[in-house]
């Protein structure tokens, strides 16, 4: 079997797999919506344990859950990035400049859901605590090992995106030789 061959067969199951998350992530997130009361109490804890004012108004609680649907955004444009690499490894378009792109973009948002949760970690933690008296508000920032996971992820797509980009431009090159 070629090499070619194999890819195509890996990206068509990856393909697969990259659609039925695109599909079971929405569902997963619409249900956790319409199944979680909008009160403080259900969102107790979920920041870095910061304590939710029991007085939080119900458009900051809006607001921090409009905040966290962000990421699982970034997540599924990614995905939708994979699943176009993964449909033209599929069709044997490997070392092309539209995969080096799409390379590119999945880099990008990989690196994107690194930053997006130190942003707005800070935000959500003052929205939720706002309501408390002075000296019990809190302002969360941190950083795990998801985040440097992800950002040292997403650097190192971009890297291979920027690569793979130069080396469709010497096999273009070296076709037009032939």
């Amino acid at each position: 079997m070629s090499q070619l061959t194999r890819v195509s067969k890996w990206a068509a199951v990856l393909r697969g797999i990259t659609i039925a998350a695109m599909v079971i992530l929405p569902l997963t997130i619409v249900g956790g919506l319409f199944n979680t009361p909008l009160v403080p109490e259900a969102l107790n804890g979920t920041l870095d344990g910061a304590p939710v004012s029991p007085d939080a108004t119900r458009g900051q609680l809006m607001t921090v859950v409009a905040l966290n649907l962000i990421a699982p955004l970034i997540l599924l444009l990614t995905l939708n990035e994979m699943r176009k690499l993964f449909g033209a490894y599929v069709e044997g378009q490997v070392l092309t400049e539209n995969s080096a792109r799409v390379i590119l973009r999945i880099g990008q948002g990989f690196l994107a859901l690194a930053v997006v949760p130190f942003i707005l970690r800070p935000i959500q933690t003052v929205l939720l605590t706002l309501a408390n008296p002075p000296g019990e508000r809190s302002l969360a920032i941190g950083l795990d090992s998801d985040m440097i996971f992800f950002a040292l992820s997403g650097g190192l797509i971009m890297v291979i995106g920027w690569a793979m980009r130069e080396a469709s431009d010497v096999a273009a090159e070296n076709k037009s030789f032939v």
